[in-house]
């Protein structure tokens, strides 16, 4: 059936899908368009999955959804087709997985709900017979859509549209997305994002677990369980680091394993009331025979003349980044056939001569032009450029056989007009010159000094402003 009604919908949409609003119970509720963390309750975030459109039935019996569709606005075709029946007050939440499952079946364009941050219009029709009836509509524009932000009614079903974002730093109108419920409850537990660093620890590595979440009325408590091997199984408290309890970061370091174990572990978050619980999720311990790692990263260049990184003077926003790595251990490392990439693919291969890199010693791979001035192992990105994302980019370390030596995945703070670097050089986290107190706003094939001035605020301070 749904297959029939695709094509009778080919001749049907641009005709009179905006025909006037056909007077019904089952209304457009609340929309999502511009994610930035899960919602669909995966606990994976894709920017595509995790738009989500709610509708409720204002009525007072059952309705049979039979015949509803979601269009979007921008080619009036559809994106979702309802089947069963809503009760009477209830609320539906469409995700983006569910559209694509639906396209998927009905050998429909794969774009899940396709809502345009700049802006969009959604329409909830019917088909009556040989009429395609809008039941309701929402065009919204740049200035209503805000990351992990809703745009929704209030009251339910038939009050005028705002924007929900409590959350939101700079004040907002004390609402918050609540999909599923009542636009006036008061919004769940959200988990925004929960990150490891590094993504591949090794024997002589603590490894980081942080959580970013959020709730309306406070978070209490917040868990993580882990376990070595299937076994010693722990649950310590999280420590809050940046925010605070209504949107805040939680941190917890698990100490050096040997290589070779397995680490599990999943958090859990709590309000006076409620919680909820990640998923299982693990890694396993490598071992820490390479001394190389990842030390400094450069994605945006600084402006003008001060961001002429690879001093050929000439400030260039492709040619001028750079990624740095050093020789952290005791031995000489060969190099050769090692690899550089992000997450779009492979973009520099060391040579197949002999390039051997000392203890302590640093090798920088610029991304184009004519690196000049630097004494030591200074390179140029044999793909051409490194292509490296100001807004967000994993950087991977391979060795010849294709092995992961050191990862690091970063979001907007590589938009800084400074290198994102380990602090102290090797063995530190990963945070900004500026926020540990240096002058200078990268330091390729040299140290990222050895003392500083420490500044009030936080790498975690810095996360959390992610929205």
């Amino acid at each position: 059936m749904r297959n029939a009604l695709l094509l009778c919908l080919g001749s049907l949409l641009i005709a009179s899908a905006l025909t006037s609003p056909l007077e019904a119970s089952i209304r457009l509720n609340e929309v999502l368009p511009a994610p930035r963390s899960d919602w669909n309750g995966d606990f994976a975030f894709d920017i595509r999955d995790d738009e989500w459109i709610e509708i409720v039935n204002t009525g007072d019996v059952p309705l049979d959804l039979s015949n509803y569709l979601l269009l979007n606005g921008s080619g009036r075709l559809p994106v979702y087709g309802f089947e069963g029946v809503l009760e009477a007050g209830s609320y539906l939440v469409i995700y983006g997985t569910d559209a694509v499952e639906w396209q998927v079946a009905n050998n429909a364009a794969v774009v899940g709900l396709s809502l345009n941050n700049s802006g969009d219009a959604v329409l909830l029709v019917q088909i009556s017979g040989s009429d395609t009836l809008t039941v309701d509509s929402l065009v919204y524009g740049t200035s209503d859509v805000g990351y992990d932000a809703s745009i929704g009614r209030n009251p339910d079903g038939h009050g005028a549209w705002g924007v929900f974002d409590h959350f939101d730093p700079t004040g907002g109108n004390g609402l918050d997305p609540t999909p599923g419920i009542s636009n006036l409850a008061d919004p769940p537990l959200h988990i925004f994002e929960i990150r490891r660093d590094p993504l591949y620890p090794t024997s002589s590595d603590s490894t980081h677990i942080s959580v970013d979440a959020g709730d309306f009325s406070g978070i209490s408590r917040v868990l993580l369980a882990y376990d070595i091997n299937l076994e010693d199984g722990e649950e310590p408290e999280m420590e809050l680091i940046a925010g605070d309890p209504d949107l805040g970061t939680w941190t917890y370091t698990i100490l050096p394993c040997n290589a070779g174990d397995t680490v599990h572990y999943r958090v859990s978050v709590y309000d006076l009331t409620s919680g909820t619980i990640s998923p299982w999720m693990g890694y396993r311990v490598r071992q820490s025979t390479v001394g190389l790692r990842l030390n400094e990263i450069l994605a945006d260049p600084p402006p003008d003349l001060s961001g002429d990184a690879n001093r050929d003077g000439v400030r260039d926003a492709a040619d001028d980044e750079f990624i740095e790595i050093v020789n952290c251990g005791s031995e000489p490392v060969d190099i050769s056939g090692w690899m550089l990439r992000d997450a779009s693919g492979v973009r520099h291969v060391f040579g197949d001569t002999a390039i051997v890199v000392a203890p302590g010693e640093y090798v920088t791979v610029f991304g184009g032009g004519e690196p000049t001035g630097f004494a030591g192992k200074v390179f140029v990105a044999s793909s051409g450029a490194l292509g490296l994302t100001n807004s967000g980019d994993t950087v991977t370390l391979l060795d010849g056989d294709g092995s992961i030596i050191d990862v690091h995945t970063y979001g907007s703070e590589g938009s800084s007009d400074e290198a994102m670097i380990r602090f102290p050089d090797c063995l530190g986290g990963w945070t900004l010159p500026s926020e540990v107190g240096l002058e200078e706003p990268f330091s390729p094939n040299s140290p990222n000094a050895t003392s500083s001035a420490l500044n009030s605020s936080t790498w975690g301070t810095i996360k959390v402003l992610f929205r």
